[in-house]
């Protein structure tokens, strides 16, 4: 079994996620127009001088595609200079947008890996990296 499926299966397991919203996700992972697309928000955060990724965090785009389509809201924090670096790139996160977000994953995920963000802190030497894989 994949690992995107048993990560699904957990997040019923935890009661992240309803039976039928897995069923969904499952169904998505299976159809012929999931190939080629990507699948995952991912964020990383290193250290300055390190190709080693210190914080991961990996969300599959179907969880947000769903929660898009179930009219979840979402209130997005983020640093004013990673919203001006997605807007410079016509992304735009607001409640608008974010009641599409399949559609805007759907584009973005086209051609598979998409950097959304990649913000470098001289401060604290880390650097954040927001991607669509």
């Amino acid at each position: 079994m994949s690992e995107e499926r048993l990560r699904i299966l957990k997040m019923v397991e935890d009661k992240k996620i309803t039976a039928e919203e897995a069923a969904k996700l499952l169904s998505a992972m299976d159809s012929p127009a999931s190939q080629g697309k990507a699948h995952w928000l991912k964020v990383r955060v290193f250290d300055r001088d390190s190709d080693k990724p210190k914080v991961r965090v990996t969300v599959p785009l179907s969880i947000l595609k769903i929660a898009g389509k179930l009219g979840g809201k979402f209130q997005v924090m983020m640093p004013e200079e990673a919203k001006a670096q997605m807007e410079a790139k016509g992304i735009k996160l607001d409640a608008e947008s974010l009641e599409n977000i399949e559609q805007l994953f759907d584009e973005l995920a086209v051609n598979g890996r998409y950097q959304l963000v990649n913000v470098e802190d001289d401060e604290d030497g880390q650097r954040v990296e927001v991607y669509i894989d």
